[in-house]
């Protein structure tokens, strides 16, 4: 850790909620647009569980890296790149 670093304060993803119990409720806090948390309240009950996890699907969906989806080009480099790249990986053993 160089001295310009700083420990990380959650090693949570960001789609990740903070869920917890009271009485009879289940309370999610969301991140909300100004930076303000949001809280939804619901019953302590399959229902209101179902529907804490359908945001959390959501969520998860929202903050998914679309990048990571693109498909990879089919032929990168000349064909002569792409033998000499063969030649590397096999003498490195990673292929036969």
């Amino acid at each position: 850790m160089s001295p310009t670093d700083s420990p990380a304060l959650t090693a949570a993803p960001p789609n990740a909620l903070l869920i917890w119990t009271a009485a009879q409720f289940l309370y999610t806090q969301l991140p909300g647009p100004s930076g303000l948390p949001y809280v939804i309240r619901e019953r302590l009950d399959t229902l209101g569980l179902a529907r804490l996890l359908s945001i959390i699907r959501t969520r998860a969906a929202d903050t998914l890296d679309r990048t990571a989806l693109q498909p990879l080009p089919a032929r990168v480099g000349t064909p002569s790149q792409r033998e000499n790249a063969r030649e590397v990986l096999k003498r490195l053993g990673f292929i036969g």
